[in-house]
C-alpha cells in the first residue's frame, strides 16, 4: 500500500507541477474517479501545493521531516499502482534551496545592518560636530550626512548630501568611506572637503592633508594627495585634477576670504555662498572691478563697507540685503 502511495503521489505532483504527459493526467483523472476518498486525497495534496507556492518568507527546516509529518496525518487511498520517476525528492530539493537562498539573505542582511547611526544636518546655518568615532565634519548649509558604523564589517560609512568637511580618525583597521550618489570617497588617513551639491553636474573633492581614493564601483578612479583637488563628471562618469585650486574652497569652514585680483562678481558669489546677507550689485557693468583683500571672520556688513569703501562704492540696505552701486569703480 505505500508503494502505491508513493506512486500516486508522484503522479498528483508532476500534474500539479505541470509537468505530467497527456496520458498522465488522464490516468490521474481516472484514478480521481474512482472513488470520493481519491478526490479528497487529491484536493489535500493541491492546497498544500498552491499554499507552498506562495510562501513569501523561508524559515529554517528539516524538510525531510515535514513531509514525513504532513503524509503520516493522510489516509492512504484506495486505487491503482501507477509507476512513476520520484517528484516528490525534487520537491524537497527545491524546499532545501528556497531555505538556502533564505539563510543568504538573512546573512546578508545581519552583516549589513548597522550598530550605529548618526545623522547631522545644516539647514541655514554651518554646522559643526563630532562623529560617533571621534572624526570631525563641518557641514555648509543646505548639507546633510548620515554616519552608519557595521561591528561585523568594521566599516565607518557616510552619506552626503551636498557641502562637507571632515577631519578623520584615521584607523587602519576600520576603513572611513563617504557615498554620493555614485561616488565613493575612501580615507587614507586625511582632511579633506566634498561638495555634491544635487543641482550640480559635478561632485569636487579637495585634500587638505594626507591622501584619499576618489572612485566609483565602475571606475578606479584617482588618488588625491595634499593640496590636489578631484572633480567627477556625472554625465561622463569621468574623473580629473585640477590644475587650479579654488583659494576659498574651505571659507565656510574657516571664515577666512583671500582674494588676489579677483573681480567683484566672483568675491560676491563666495561671500554669498558663505552668509545669510546677500550682497548684489545695483550697476551690473560694476562685477569686473577688480579687488586685493583678506577677510578673517568679519560681519558681512563689515566685509560690505570695506569693499565700498575701497571701491569707492555706495551701500544701500534693501530688505536684508547690501546693495553695492556706483558709476564705476573708483567713483
Amino acid at each position: 500500500m505505500k508503494e502505491e502511495f508513493d506512486h500516486i503521489d508522484d503522479l498528483i505532483g508532476k500534474c500539479l507541477s505541470g509537468e505530467a504527459k497527456e496520458e498522465e493526467y488522464a490516468q490521474l483523472q481516472n484514478w480521481r474517479a474512482q472513488s470520493e476518498s481519491n478526490e479528497a486525497y487529491y484536493k489535500q495534496l493541491q492546497l498544500i501545493f498552491d499554499k507552498a507556492k506562495t510562501i513569501e518568507q523561508t524559515q529554517l527546516f528539516d524538510t525531510d521531516r515535514a513531509w514525513r509529518k504532513v503524509k503520516s496525518k493522510m489516509v492512504s487511498p484506495k486505487g491503482k499502482q501507477v509507476k512513476l520517476i520520484p517528484f516528490w525528492n525534487v520537491i524537497r530539493i527545491a524546499a532545501i534551496l528556497l531555505v538556502s537562498v533564505g539563510i543568504g539573505y538573512f546573512a546578508y542582511q545581519w552583516l549589513n545592518t548597522p550598530d550605529e547611526i548618526f545623522l547631522l544636518t545644516a539647514d541655514k546655518s554651518i554646522v559643526r560636530d563630532s562623529l560617533p568615532d571621534g572624526s570631525y565634519a563641518v557641514l555648509n548649509k543646505q548639507s546633510k550626512i548620515q554616519y552608519a558604523y557595521n561591528k561585523r564589517s568594521n566599516q565607518r560609512k557616510i552619506v552626503l548630501e551636498g557641502e562637507a568637511f571632515f577631519e578623520v580618525n584615521h584607523q587602519e583597521a576600520k576603513p572611513f568611506i563617504i557615498e554620493t550618489g555614485e561616488v565613493i570617497i575612501e580615507d587614507i588617513g586625511t582632511s579633506f572637503n566634498v561638495m555634491a551639491l544635487p543641482e550640480s553636474s559635478t561632485i569636487e573633492v579637495y585634500v587638505e592633508s594626507g591622501e584619499v581614493a576618489f572612485y566609483t564601483l565602475k571606475d578606479a578612479g584617482i588618488n588625491l594627495v595634499a593640496g590636489e583637488t578631484g572633480i567627477y563628471h556625472k554625465e561622463s562618469k569621468s574623473f580629473a585634477r585640477l590644475l587650479k585650486t579654488d583659494t576659498n574652497r574651505l571659507a565656510y569652514k574657516t571664515g577666512i576670504f583671500v582674494f588676489r585680483n579677483s573681480d567683484l562678481e566672483s568675491i560676491i558669489a563666495d561671500l554669498n555662498a558663505v552668509y545669510d546677507a546677500k550682497i548684489r550689485l545695483g550697476n551690473v557693468a560694476l562685477k569686473n572691478c577688480r579687488l586685493n583683500v583678506t577677510f578673517r571672520n568679519e560681519r558681512i556688513e563689515d566685509i560690505v563697507e570695506i569693499i565700498a569703501e575701497t571701491l569707492g562704492l555706495k551701500v544701500n540696505k534693501e530688505g536684508g540685503d547690501y546693495v553695492l552701486d556706483g558709476m564705476s569703480c573708483g567713483s
